[in-house]
């Protein structure tokens, strides 16, 4: 018979190596928030990347959007280290507290108008409510399993809800991606020079490919770190029943 290995703890030395990937992860992501906010601080209409046609309520309904996004994002980060996760328990509560409450759930609020104003097309519009129906859905089955204690069911939904709180951050790379691509195309007939077309195009094929790009990231990775337990099926012994004739004839 062969035994079975048991796999030692890991040691605080081995938890620490673990996590060094997440600095420059976190770096790499703060760069491109960043440059995101370098347009709306200090808060100028004429500076916003998004087109808002000169109206300051959908001016100010994207600032707030961002500003309650950019509290997710940094708080967001301050979840998933793991050196205040372990050490300082309660400070972690009260950050995932402010991750919700003060981040996602009125950022995801926000984001509806937003969309509904967007003026870059159907697609665009489609995509954006998608990523908000996503982080809406996510948010709440986290924030579920951790009232409930299903602490190992809240770290998956926290983690895919991460991801989608960094789709539009992932939009970014994929919009200069996508310009290339769809701009070499201009004199084709697919476009035929219509500039707003390839617009249009390289902002909702940017939404779309960074919302599915880091779900699929991301469930890639929790079946590679934390894979389902599978129990084994128990075979059933079937019980055969004696004849009824032949026991009563003895």
């Amino acid at each position: 018979m062969s035994q079975t290995q048991v796999r030692p703890a890991p040691t605080p030395a081995r938890r620490r190596s673990r996590g060094w990937w997440l600095v420059p992860f976190a770096a790499v992501w703060l760069l491109i928030l960043s440059y995101m906010l370098s347009a709306y601080l200090p808060p100028e209409m004429r500076t916003s990347r998004i087109p808002v046609a000169g109206h300051p309520v959908h001016y100010w309904l994207l600032v707030a959007h961002i500003g309650t996004a950019t509290i997710a994002t940094l708080t967001g980060f301050g979840q998933f280290w793991p050196w205040l996760r372990r050490t300082h328990p309660r400070v972690h509560r009260y950050v995932g507290r402010a991750y919700f409450f003060a981040g996602v759930f009125p950022s995801l609020v926000l984001a509806v108008p937003v969309a509904l104003l967007s003026s870059f097309g159907f697609a665009n519009m489609a995509g954006l409510l998608a990523l908000d129906a996503a982080w809406a859905v996510t948010a709440v089955a986290g924030l579920r399993a951790a009232v409930q204690g299903r602490y190992p069911d809240h770290r998956r939904w926290m983690i895919r809800n991460f991801a989608v709180t960094l789709a539009s951050l992932a939009s970014r790379p994929w919009q200069l991606l996508m310009s290339v691509l769809v701009f070499g195309f201009a004199d084709s007939p697919i476009y035929h020079g219509n500039t707003l077309a390839m617009i249009h195009d390289v902002a909702s094929s940017s939404v779309w490919l960074a919302l599915a790009g880091n779900l699929v990231v991301v469930e890639i990775y929790l079946a590679r770190r934390y894979p389902h337990r599978v129990a084994r099926a128990v075979p059933r012994v079937r019980r055969e029943k004696a004849p009824v004739l032949e026991s009563v004839s003895r």
